[in-house]
């Protein structure tokens, strides 16, 4: 029985791992005034909030309905105080079939790293599942995502062995400062499909009718990072009329370190076949910087896709589009 379609199923156990900043807060503070229309108890566990902050979820949970606990505001109190209270919970109720718990994070609960003080939490949430509630685990990834650029929760083995679901947020930022974050199921026990969330500047969250490959977006955002001051010498090189693929082999190997291995294949990777000018929109968010046509005995000229407003420099808009505006200063 879902209580979010494709997320959340009723009585499991789920982690949700995420990079930090990844927009897994504002999501879930979100479905959880969702899951209270749905005449769910929700109740919001946040340790990993700022005393800034603290009182904006105050005021927004009260509106919503869900049952807000801060246990770094209170005085003398912790998460520790909290694994407390649902163990005595635990030992003295029969049913929580319309409970939902959302733990945010659970590096604050335990020790994720020990698997002995990971284990006995772990076997808590299921005993509390199987009196009917429902677990939500906001956890941490690891800095690093594995050699095929796929996330890694932070902890041991057992979080993915004992949870019913694991199933990662992949964000990707936007130009304009908003958010697009996308789930990757990793281990489910039922029918998941992918779905994708827009968090707006002033965070608001909606959910879009079709799925992004925000991992895709963001395995080629980090692709076109390192391949940035190669792609801003050929474009240079373009824009001086070496439009040819020898011409421009030749003109960025006597401005830079760049050898031809390297320069033809950047080429290949971020070009297209255009058929006429008319073809030649912008194309940066899909990682196509040049247009290739056949020019005099079928050389191929290459041209830039990318249409620059008036009074932009180029390469700073590229790099605006590809990684958003905040970070156009440092690139």
């Amino acid at each position: 029985e879902w209580i979010t379609k494709d997320l959340v199923i009723k009585g499991h156990v789920i982690a949700i791992p995420a990079k930090p900043n990844a927009g897994k807060t504002t999501i879930f503070f979100h479905l959880a005034g969702e899951m209270v229309k749905k005449d769910y108890s929700v109740v919001y566990v946040n340790a990993d909030v700022s005393g800034g902050d603290a009182k904006k979820f105050h005021y927004a949970a009260k509106e919503m309905g869900v049952t807000l606990l801060l246990p770094d505001m209170k005085l003398g109190k912790s998460m520790d105080n909290v694994v407390e209270e649902l163990q005595t919970l635990n030992s003295r109720t029969a049913n929580l079939d319309k409970v939902v718990f959302i733990f945010d994070t659970l590096k604050k609960m335990t020790d994720v790293i020990s698997k002995h003080k990971s284990k006995d939490l772990y076997k808590l949430f299921r005993s509390l599942s199987g009196k009917g509630a429902t677990i939500i685990l906001l956890a941490h990834t690891n800095k690093y995502d594995d050699e095929d650029g796929n996330p890694v929760f932070e902890g041991t083995g057992d979080l993915r062995a004992d949870v019913d679901e694991l199933i990662y947020l992949i964000p990707v930022k936007n130009p304009d400062g908003s958010l697009t974050v996308s789930t990757k199921p990793d281990k489910v026990r039922g029918e998941f499909k992918p779905i994708t969330f827009d968090i707006s500047k002033d965070r608001k969250v909606t959910q879009r009718d079709k799925y992004i490959d925000t991992q895709s977006s963001q395995k080629l955002s980090n692709k076109i990072e390192k391949d940035l001051d190669l792609i801003e010498f050929i474009n240079n090189a373009i824009d001086a009329g070496h439009t040819s693929q020898k011409l421009i082999i030749e003109t960025v190997k006597n401005i830079s370190s760049f050898g031809t291995r390297v320069i033809r294949r950047v080429l290949s990777d971020y070009s297209t076949t255009i058929k006429n000018s008319d073809d030649a929109v912008v194309m940066a968010d899909q990682g196509l910087f040049w247009g290739i046509s056949n020019g005099e005995r079928n050389v191929h000229i290459y041209q830039n896709l990318a249409i620059v407003p008036d009074g932009e420099d180029k390469n700073s808009y590229l790099a605006t589009i590809v990684f958003g505006s905040d970070n156009n200063q440092d690139i």
